[in-house]
């Protein structure tokens, strides 16, 4: 059995997400957030350390049920409700960072039959949008990982149109699939993340895996 130490800090600069990384040239856009990115934050992250036949989320796929109202509600108790806790060692949350830049940590267990972790944060408010890992390896040929820090971007659950981080419910019928957002994806103007002279959007969070290192007391 091993124990990670799960650090999530989030980059929200004031005004928009990605206000501070906006050219003086204007390239920006995201007015109907104006004022909104002080309030910005993310809820209870909940996550799964499991093997390689469990899935909490996939880009490229359709949000489970449970999944779905976790990003619309951030409401977690619907999350493997068909069963697929049977492939999983231990579920965890992290707690919320209500606004702005924060860190939140979170401890989560894994052993040799469970080596992948996969976490879910929804970003407040937002339509349907979250930041996450799906099945990061944590132990590499047979040596855990002593420490990680994976960037994350701005993922869209393919459940609601929204296009804002204060948009009105707009669901999205039949419902699509999981998707990353980038400076130039979705491509609408009013956009909150629609930046399209950017290359790519900044990181707006980072996780860091930290494994515990036993200590032996002597005497």
């Amino acid at each position: 059995m091993r124990t990670f130490k799960i650090r999530l800090k989030t980059r929200w600069p004031a005004g928009t997400a990605v206000a501070t990384a906006v050219p003086a040239d204007g390239a920006g856009t995201g007015d109907a957030d104006s004022g909104v990115g002080d309030s910005i934050g993310v809820g209870v992250g909940v996550g799964r350390t499991h093997d390689s036949t469990y899935t909490l989320y996939r880009l490229g796929e359709r949000l489970s049920t449970g999944a779905r109202l976790y990003v619309e509600t951030g409401r977690a108790d619907g999350l493997d409700a068909g069963g697929e806790s049977q492939n999983t060692l231990h579920s965890f949350t992290g707690p919320p960072i209500p606004q702005g830049e924060g860190t939140s940590i979170a401890r989560a267990f894994l052993d040799g039959n469970h080596t992948l972790i996969s976490i879910m944060a929804r970003i407040n408010p937002s339509p349907d949008w979250f930041v996450g890992v799906d099945s990061f390896q944590l132990c590499v040929e047979g040596n855990w990982v002593d420490t990680v820090t994976v960037e994350l971007d701005p993922l869209d659950g393919g459940t609601d149109n929204g296009f804002t981080f204060t948009a009105a419910n707009w669901p999205t019928q039949p419902q699509g699939i999981a998707y990353r957002i980038t400076s130039r994806y979705p491509a609408h103007p009013a956009g909150s993340f629609y930046y399209p002279n950017l290359p790519r959007l900044p990181p707006i969070a980072t996780l860091t895996f930290t494994k515990y290192v036993l200590s032996i007391k002597k005497g």
